[in-house]
């Protein structure tokens, strides 16, 4: 993955974390790395450990981004939510995984319009 798009997912992760605490989310952490892989974003709403994967993007010319979850994305963000849960010692609590989708379109070269979509409990076993 290249720089700028590494700069791009940092940027929508920042932002998801910001418009998840405007929701009363309590982001625990980002960035996660389990055995298996990495969450992006760990947060807790009572009673609910979310685990969020973000998705980013500049333009419309693939679709949204929250159509880019692929089978086997949902199959590694349920095994790194599983293993998470499991290093924690936290099996016995409820948890879902939810994709936030952000979409950033240049209007003018100094303005952006942020596009914002929440998709709770968007992955299931």
């Amino acid at each position: 993955m290249g720089y700028r798009n590494r700069a791009l997912g940092r940027h929508g992760e920042n932002l998801a974390a910001r418009f998840l605490a405007r929701k009363d989310y309590k982001v625990i952490g980002r960035n996660v790395r389990t055995f298996v892989g990495e969450i992006d974003i760990v947060a807790r709403k009572k009673p609910f450990i979310v685990f969020v994967e973000v998705k980013t993007r500049k333009n419309e010319s693939f679709g949204p981004p929250y159509l880019s979850i692929t089978g086997k994305k949902k199959r590694r963000l349920m095994h790194c939510a599983l293993c998470y849960l499991k290093m924690k010692n936290l099996l016995d609590l409820p948890w879902r995984i939810d994709v936030v989708s952000i979409e950033i379109r240049r209007i003018f070269w100094f303005i952006n319009r942020v596009k914002i979509e929440h998709f709770e409990n968007a992955i299931e076993e």
